[in-house]
C-alpha cells in the first residue's frame, strides 16, 4: 500500500499547496529518489503538465477522487500527497480516515493558530506545521508564544519562510528553482517520513 499524506485546513493562504509540493519535491530529490504524487483538489487551481521530480494529478473532480486514491494505493513504493482545498470539510473528514498522516499548516498569526487548534480537536490524528515561521529573533520569539497553544506532541518543527518555494507551483519557474529547493525539500520530507515512522528505504523501488 502507498503512504497517504493529507494537507488540510479551512483557510486559504496557510501554505498547504506549497508544502505539499515541497514534500514531493524533497522525496524526488533524495539520493535514492522516492516516487511521489501531489493530488490537486482545489477547483480553482491549475494542473500544468511539466517535467518535475514528482508527479501531479488532477483531483479537482471530487467525485473521482476515491477511485484515483484506490488506484494509486496499489503501489507500495509511492507517497501520495493530497493538497486539500480550503473549506472542504467533507474531504477533510474522508482523508482523516484514510491518511497515514494529516498535516495542518498554520502561520505565525494568532487567528491561524486558533484555527489549527480547532483542526487538531476535530481531526484526532492530525499534526500541525508552523509554516513561514519568522527567523528574525524578535519576530520569532513573538511567534513562538503561539506554539504553547498547541500540544507539543502534535507539532512538527517550524518551517521557515523559504525563498522561491512558490516557484514549485509555477510551470515556467520550476526548473530554475528545483536545485535551490532540493535541500529544504529533503529536510522537510524526511521529517514527515519520520513522523509516519517510515524509513526512506522502505519506499525504495524494487528491482
Amino acid at each position: 500500500m502507498a503512504k497517504l499524506i493529507g494537507l488540510l485546513g479551512e483557510k486559504g493562504g496557510s501554505g498547504k499547496s506549497s508544502l505539499a509540493h515541497l514534500i514531493a519535491h524533497g522525496l524526488g530529490s533524495l539520493p535514492h529518489a522516492i516516487d511521489a504524487v501531489v493530488i490537486v483538489t482545489d477547483p480553482l487551481d491549475e494542473v500544468p503538465k511539466i517535467n518535475r521530480r514528482y508527479f501531479v494529478a488532477d483531483g479537482r473532480d471530487h467525485g473521482k477522487l476515491p477511485g484515483m486514491l484506490k488506484q494509486l494505493d496499489q503501489r507500495d513504493d509511492l507517497v501520495i500527497i493530497v493538497d486539500g482545498a480550503a473549506g472542504r470539510v467533507a474531504i477533510d473528514e474522508a482523508l482523516n480516515k484514510l491518511a497515514d498522516l494529516i498535516l495542518i499548516p498554520f502561520t505565525g498569526a494568532y487567528h491561524d493558530a486558533v484555527r489549527a487548534v480547532r483542526h487538531l480537536e476535530r481531526l484526532p490524528g492530525a499534526v500541525a506545521v508552523p509554516n513561514r515561521w519568522p527567523t528574525h529573533p524578535a519576530a520569532k520569539t513573538h511567534a513562538n508564544k503561539l506554539l504553547s497553544m498547541l500540544p507539543a506532541d502534535r507539532l512538527l518543527n517550524p518551517v521557515p519562510a523559504i525563498g522561491k518555494i512558490t516557484d514549485l507551483l509555477n510551470p515556467t519557474e520550476y526548473s530554475r528553482a528545483a536545485t535551490a529547493l532540493s535541500r529544504p525539500g529533503q529536510s522537510f520530507s524526511l521529517e514527515v517520513l519520520h513522523r509516519m515512522k517510515v524509513h526512506p528505504f522502505d519506499l525504495k523501488k524494487r528491482a
